[in-house]
């Protein structure tokens, strides 16, 4: 993994200025986030341009409910089974943004990139950090922020300072998936054929 250039991405709405990437590279942590007004699509395939990263974990679904593509054993129209397990949000209900989402992944792929859906929330449900307030408040956020820092293995270089947004550590919980996931202690949700979500 050391050798490796990973991102975690928290994906907002286009002109947000909520997309974050927690990016590792050389045994360090860097976030990059947009601007409000920036095109949050082009920031991230620039940045895909810029650090060429080996693998991402994006917070978006990057599949449609099985239902639609006459899928064996999926008959919700709503919900892929990977949803329903992790209880998350339908991709359809979150409409624009699975698609841009899809689209960002397509590309990546055809860069030899690998993208890969992830669910901070699950991951923040490991830490326990809905009883440190997870999405409340600031100093709820620094508490969040601490513990999940620790975590991380201390050869690599992280400032916890940096975490200034909830998006920030959710692109943070993300990469930490990543990480699980390249060292084969991760988990899977979800039907193959219809769409896997990595925690």
């Amino acid at each position: 993994m050391n050798d490796k250039i990973i991102f975690g991405i928290d994906f907002g709405s286009k002109r947000s200025g909520n997309t974050v990437i927690a990016a590792f590279r050389d045994m360090r942590v860097d976030f990059l986030d947009t601007e409000k007004g920036v095109d949050a699509d082009a920031f991230i395939l620039n940045a895909v341009d810029h650090y060429k990263p080996d693998i991402i974990f994006l917070d978006a679904p990057l599949s449609l409910p099985g239902r639609y593509c006459n899928i064996s054993g999926c008959e919700c129209y709503n919900f892929r089974h990977a949803d329903v397990e992790l209880k998350a949000m339908s991709p359809m209900f979150l409409g624009g943004l699975t698609a841009r989402a899809i689209a960002i992944k397509d590309k990546c792929v055809a860069m030899g990139i690998e993208v890969f859906e992830t669910y901070p929330k699950a991951q923040a449900t490991k830490y326990d950090l809905k009883k440190r307030g997870y999405k409340g408040n600031k100093l709820a956020l620094k508490l969040c922020a601490d513990l999940v820092a620790e975590s991380v293995h201390p050869d690599i270089r992280l400032c916890k300072k940096e975490i200034i947004t909830w998006h920030h550590l959710d692109a943070l919980l993300a990469l930490i998936s990543a990480m699980c996931y390249l060292q084969g202690h991760g988990k899977v949700f979800g039907k193959p054929e219809e769409g896997l979500i990595y925690v």
